[in-house]
């Protein structure tokens, strides 16, 4: 070959192989006449595509071909050819999908994308739609839309804003929906959000009824209705009570075991509709009585009260349980049947006579019952003296009435005063007797029933007494409350006499103060003597201080004057450190002169004063008085020694020797050792000692031994910081002497024999007896005077089960009775039998003084057999069982059947309902006979429904029942045919 041929070929060829690449696709670029297009619109759009080559020239005579998601659309023509420009156009035609279409072209190796967004066309359907289809009358809730053209593609805000009007019609015009502001508007504007949903918050008129929503897209000319039903289940705000029968003021029923009223309560909510599904709180004024009610479809909750065996008004309350202030109360009365029998009792049965100082009449008390024990008011009641008899005794008054008659009042009871007779007070009078007693029958009369009465009286009282129970009336195998008062209010409880001794500091620090501090003392001793009986009770006085002459307050303690700020009458000579400056007198006045005429100056032997003190009660008080000592210092004692006889004793020629607070003490030869212990001299004698430290001049040793000396003896310490807390230390102790006489008292309560109907039973069988902490059996006893107000028990609970066990015998050890004092126990007993019950065993008694007796009143309490206490009754209405009679699918007549259960009075309503949007709307059944129901679907379109059925009535709340989702009608199949 030749080799130069060769060579320039393969110039050539390279020459030739660059040209051949420069005309090669390199580069596309795509462009669109539209930015957008709508699904299934009839535009395309025009998309022009360009090919360079590798140098950047167009490129004419290239093919190219266009590719896209079938989803969205197509190409046409698919294949083109460009021009000079290296241009070329093809169209795309959309489909019915929105989105995005991305356009391929490939032109040779080279290829290129394009997207084109594709709208949704207009707003042609609604394809969501979510709301409550049954809403509380006045409440919000919310309804949200979701729209979609012709072809399901969601109508978004993605390209532009699609506009939903909502507007509304309800029974008084007053449904709104809520703007952005919160603020109530008739219709609203809204655009669709991403998802092409809107929601808007909608109010319900505020009267129950359906309320008409409009939904309007304005640019695709959607009208859509929807009915939302506003429902009477609104918050309670109001409450009504009716009851029938009826009556003014109160209505009322005959206690007979079988009557009962019947009160309808409507519950309303803020706007005035019936608030329907609310609770209702029921309970009355009796214990343990309560029900809870719920208003039906209407408001209303209705419910008998009764029947009842025993009278009296009751008070029913209602309460919303939603809202505790709406509420509502209902007085009812049960009332009395015929008049059947009659109990009387007096109380006290035992008197004083009229001659005895502060004595007064008994209260005679007739008792008009129905056959079940309740009283009956109206009832004229006869009364009438018989068989009095005073015996020997002088009466110089009979016993009589306040009236011969008395009407029963709404307690069944007819009540007269009863006057004793009067004994003679002439002792000069041969039949006079410190011991008269006299006694009656009083007749109690009712048309033709009779009961007798004994009454006693007499001249020496020592004790009254009183009984009652509570209630009057009980059912068997109730509980009865009885409380017993004894009272120290007899003549006879006079307090035996006060024999007391005033024992006054008279050192020199007495003078101090202004006032000084005697001054204060027996300005308050003074007053304390006053608060004595003249001719009963008796003072002495007695002061300790300086021995020997006076010749003016204070002349030998240093004290000016000046310094001296009250009337004192010197000189003074005492005979001794401690003097009896008046013995023991009743003579009031002259014990109150002894105490001005005490001068005061050095020295503080308290021990001296505390000696001359107590020999004189031992000497001089009589066997039956109250002896005490009330003792004054202002400071620590020196002269004399201990009080206490603590340390050594001995006897020194001058008692002065003795400094302050010292432990030992001067002895008396005419005491023996163990009394030489002041405290104990005065203890074994009988007497207490009260002590009053005065002023803050005493130290703490000091006062600790006026305590010792005051607790050690049965006394009191008193302590008085400045003049004006003297007064009631004074008083205090006045009180504590005057309370103190009374009688040894005790009670045994025998129920082993119990009187029923007038005639005696086993006790056993009549009553039990109940322990009760707090409540039975509970003691306490007080004593009020003029002196004041004493405890004298706190009130105490005290367990009587052995006791009852043992014998059926309540005891009570009382002990001493005050004068004034009221004593009282109350103890419960469990009615085990019916009858007219005399609470108190004949063998009942209250002892005194150790022999005295005192009966006990009758005491009544009426047991009621079988008695009824019936509270609350309602009616129930109940639904369940619900089942489908016919086969699924159903293609001609679905048929249903359910259970009801209903007891109350009332009309029935039940209706049956279909739903096929998933509960949204509901259309009544046509036919509905008995618990059972029928509808024709042969029109329906094929689908899942629902059914529910509701029932009603005025006396019970609305039942519903939901039954199980049931195919109607044919599920078809869709088919391609490939021709």
């Amino acid at each position: 070959m030749n080799f130069k041929k060769v060579v320039l070929l393969a110039i050539l060829l390279g020459l030739i192989v660059p040209a051949a690449s420069a005309t090669d696709p390199d580069r596309i670029t795509l462009s669109s006449d539209l930015g957008w297009l709508a699904a299934g619109g009839a535009d395309s759009a025009e998309i022009t595509v360009q090919v360079f080559d590798g140098g950047g020239m167009p490129l004419d005579n290239c093919t190219v071909a266009f590719k896209v998601d079938p989803v969205f659309g197509r190409i046409s023509p698919a294949t083109v050819t460009t021009g000079a420009s290296g241009t070329a156009t093809t169209a795309f035609i959309p489909g019915r999908t929105s989105g995005i279409a991305v356009i391929t072209a490939r032109a040779g190796a080279v290829e290129e994308t394009f997207s084109l967004p594709i709208d949704h066309g207009p707003a042609g359907r609604v394809t969501y739609l979510d709301y409550e289809f049954e809403v509380a009358a006045g409440d919000v809730t919310v309804i949200t839309v979701g729209l979609a053209d012709r072809y399901g593609n969601p109508v978004d805000d993605t390209r532009g804003t699609e506009t939903v009007r909502f507007s509304v019609g309800s029974v008084d015009d007053d449904a709104v929906f809520i703007d952005d502001l919160g603020a109530p508007v008739p219709g609203i504007e809204r655009t669709v959000n991403a998802t092409g949903h809107v929601q808007v918050p909608f109010r319900t008129g505020r009267a129950v009824g359906e309320n008409i929503v409009r939904i309007t897209a304005l640019s695709g000319g959607i009208d859509r209705y929807i009915s939302i039903r506003g429902l009477p289940a609104g918050d309670p705000a109001a409450i009504a009570v009716s009851v029938n029968p009826d009556a003014d003021p109160e209505p009322y029923q005959p206690a007979d075991g079988e009557s009962t009223f019947t009160l309808t309560y409507r519950l309303f909510d803020s706007w005035g509709n019936p608030a329907a599904g609310r609770d209702i709180r029921v309970a009355t004024s009796l214990a343990g009585e309560g029900t809870l009610l719920t208003t039906n479809g209407t408001g209303v909750a209705r419910l008998t009260y009764g029947p009842k065996d025993t009278t009296g008004r009751i008070t029913v309350n209602a309460t919303a349980v939603d809202n505790a202030s709406v509420t509502a109360s209902q007085v009812v009365e049960f009332v009395h049947t015929a008049p059947a029998d009659m109990l009387l009792s007096a109380n006290p049965q035992s008197m004083p006579s009229l001659d005895v100082p502060g004595s007064g009449p008994a209260t005679l008390r007739a008792k008009v019952v129905d056959v079940k024990g309740n009283p009956v008011a109206g009832e004229n009641v006869t009364f009438a003296v018989r068989n009095i008899d005073a015996g020997e005794f002088v009466q110089v008054t009979a016993p009589y009435l306040s009236a011969s008659s008395a009407r029963t009042d709404d307690d069944g009871y007819a009540a007269v005063r009863f006057y004793p007779g009067t004994f003679t007070t002439d002792r000069t009078d041969p039949r006079w007797s410190a011991a008269a007693r006299g006694g009656c029958d009083v007749v109690a009369t009712w048309n033709d029933t009779t009961r007798t009465i004994p009454l006693a009286w007499e001249n020496y009282p020592f004790l009254s007494v009183e009984a009652e129970v509570s209630p009057g009336t009980v059912a068997v195998n109730d509980t009865v409350d009885v409380t017993i008062r004894l009272k120290g209010d007899g003549w006879a409880l006079r307090p035996d006499p006060i024999d007391v001794v005033i024992c006054t500091d008279r050192s020199g620090s007495m003078l101090y103060d202004d006032p000084d501090r005697m001054h204060s003392v027996r300005e308050a001793a003074k007053a304390f003597v006053d608060q004595f009986s003249e001719n009963h009770d008796r003072a002495a006085a007695v002061s300790f201080g300086r021995k020997g002459s006076i010749s003016r307050p204070g002349a030998n303690s240093g004290i000016g004057t000046h310094e001296i700020d009250n009337d004192y009458t010197y000189p003074k000579t005492y005979d001794d450190y401690a003097t009896l400056d008046l013995g023991l007198t009743r003579d009031l006045p002259a014990v109150k002169g002894a105490l001005d005429g005490i001068v005061p100056d050095h020295g503080t032997p308290l021990r001296h004063g505390l000696k001359v003190s107590i020999d004189h009660l031992v000497a001089a008080a009589g066997d039956d008085s109250v002896k005490a000592v009330v003792l004054l210092s202002d400071g620590d004692y020196n002269w004399y020694g201990d009080p206490l006889a603590r340390g050594s004793g001995s006897t020194p020629h001058s008692p002065e020797g003795y400094g302050t607070l010292a432990r030992s003490y001067y002895r008396y030869a005419d005491l023996p050792s163990n009394w030489q212990n002041l405290a104990t001299y005065a203890a074994d004698n009988d007497i207490r000692i009260f002590t009053i430290s005065y002023s803050e001049s005493l130290s703490d040793d000091a006062r600790s031994t006026l305590r010792s000396i005051a607790e050690s003896t049965g006394g009191r310490y008193y302590h008085a910081p400045a003049p004006d807390a003297l007064g009631p230390i004074y008083t205090d102790i006045a009180g504590v002497l005057k309370t103190e006489a009374g009688v040894n008292t005790t009670m045994s309560l025998d129920f082993s024999t119990v009187q029923v109907n007038g005639e005696d039973r086993e006790g056993s069988g009549v009553f039990s007896y109940v322990y009760e902490d707090g409540v039975s059996t509970v003691i306490e006893s007080v004593v009020v005077n003029e002196t004041g107000h004493y405890t004298i028990m706190p009130r105490r609970t005290v367990n009587q089960t052995d006791d009852w066990s043992d014998d059926r015998n309540l005891k009570f050890v009382i002990g001493t009775v005050h004068l004034g004092q009221t004593w009282e126990a109350t103890f419960r007993l469990r009615a085990l039998t019916d009858g007219n019950i005399n609470v108190f065993g004949p063998g009942s008694t209250i002892t005194f003084n150790d022999a005295a007796k005192l009966p006990l009143p009758d005491t009544l309490v009426t047991a009621v057999p079988d008695l009824s206490n019936t509270g609350f009754g309602s009616a129930t209405l109940t639904l369940t069982n619900p089942r489908y009679t016919c086969t699924e699918p159903v293609r001609e007549i679905l048929t249903a059947a359910w259970d009801l259960t209903y007891t109350g009075a009332g009309t029935l309503t039940e209706s049956v309902e279909h739903s096929n949007d998933g509960g949204l709307s509901w259309v009544r059944f046509g036919t509905v006979t008995g618990e059972a129901a029928s509808l024709d679907v042969r029109a329906f379109p094929p689908g899942e429904y629902l059914i529910r059925v509701r029932a009603s009535a005025d006396d019970v709340p609305d039942a519903g029942l939901l039954f199980p989702p049931i195919r109607v009608g044919e599920q078809h199949t869709t088919y391609i045919r490939i021709m």
